[in-house]
């Protein structure tokens, strides 16, 4: 790691790899972006707005960051059968279930109806947490 000091400002300046690897390293669920931040001497709200400019394709030469988080896929439980009828019960169907297991004990459930845009929001907040 380099670290340049111009002239009376003791700002470091970094570079947009360096960056990227460290919005790299709070991405993979084995450390919070305050372990991250302290491991690198910087500030978590520098951390946060880095993780936030790579998500917004902002980050210097950076275009992407990888936001893929683990997904299970079960099988559709069966339809419940009403005793009394021979058909399921439209109501009583049961639907497709997603849970996505953001790390660290955090999970988020959705059906097959769930808004995309809510779900989005949701899982971005998640994130950055």
């Amino acid at each position: 790691m380099k670290v340049e000091v111009l002239g009376a400002e003791r700002r470091r300046r970094w570079r947009d790899d360096e960056k990227a690897r460290i919005v790299a390293e709070t991405l993979d669920g084995t450390a919070t972006v305050s372990e991250v931040a302290r491991r690198h001497d910087v500030c978590p709200s520098l951390v946060f707005t880095w993780r936030r400019q790579a998500r917004q394709g902002r980050l210097g030469g950076v275009t992407e960051v990888s936001s893929l988080l683990p997904v299970m896929i079960q099988a559709e439980t069966p339809p419940v059968v009403n005793e009394t009828e021979s058909e399921p019960t439209r109501s009583r169907r049961a639907t497709g279930v997603i849970e996505i297991d953001l790390g660290r004990g955090r999970r988020v459930r959705v059906d097959r109806d769930v808004d995309a845009a809510a779900l989005r929001l949701v899982l971005d907040l998640l994130s950055a947490r």
